[in-house]
């Protein structure tokens, strides 16, 4: 059995939940009004954080997704 993948893919995970949080806490200490948008959306909008939470939120799925898939691929 190879680990590697499974390696890669928790990585992969933890570098996406790092960057993840690391927007979602940004943004959430610097409340910001964003054309009349206020809350967590104003908050992204404002400090321009939305897309990066979103890319690696994305990349968090994919790595999860990696390691389930090597945790549960039958071998031949």
């Amino acid at each position: 059995m190879n680990n590697n993948k499974m390696i890669f893919g928790v990585l992969i995970t933890v570098v996406g939940l790092v960057f993840s949080a690391f927007s979602f806490i940004y943004a959430a200490l610097n409340p910001w009004d964003y054309n009349g948008i206020t809350g967590l959306l104003g908050s992204f909008l404002g400090t321009h954080m939305l897309i990066p939470f979103i890319i690696a939120t994305i990349v968090m799925c994919i790595g999860i997704m990696i390691c389930f898939w090597e945790a549960y691929r039958k071998y031949e």
